[in-house]
């Protein structure tokens, strides 16, 4: 399974976009879907992750709520001006069962609708701290079947 997410809520009072951080409330939302979903972040074997703060942020965040240790990749394929064959090929060499991205839009919209339909004339409108979970046997156009979003 591919979980691919959304960083949680930031605040803009940053003097870069890389330097954006979570506010409280998205803080408090991210361990609220991890609890929530117990079950699918329990079984997250690695991340990939943006170098932006808030997505680490993010991660860091989620690996506190479990009780296991994934491996984290940080990865420069993973930014909002990333283009999806940047992210397909991240995607590739990192592929594992149980792999979760913690990304930016509009990539991630972005790249959950090519891998369900083909293309991205229809981008997921992930708000911050939602995932899409798709199944398929390798990362490539309209492959995926949706597990949950």
């Amino acid at each position: 399974m591919l979980t691919l997410m959304r960083h949680g809520e930031a605040g803009w009072d940053a003097p870069t976009d890389e330097s954006r951080v979570l506010t409280a409330h998205g803080i408090a939302f991210i361990q609220h879907v991890v609890a929530e979903n117990a079950a699918l972040f329990g079984g997250v074997k690695r991340v990939l992750v943006s170098p932006y703060l808030r997505t680490q942020q993010t991660v860091n965040t989620i690996l506190a709520e479990l009780a296991h240790q994934p491996e984290v990749i940080t990865d420069d394929r993973w930014t909002p001006e990333s283009d999806i064959s940047s992210a397909i090929a991240s995607l590739e060499a990192h592929w594992c069962e149980g792999l979760l991205v913690v990304t930016h839009q509009p990539l991630v919209g972005n790249l959950v609708s090519y891998l369900l339909e083909g293309d991205k004339l229809h981008p997921e409108p992930l708000l911050p701290a939602h995932f899409a979970t798709l199944t398929m046997e390798w990362p490539a156009a309209a492959l995926a079947q949706r597990v949950s979003i």
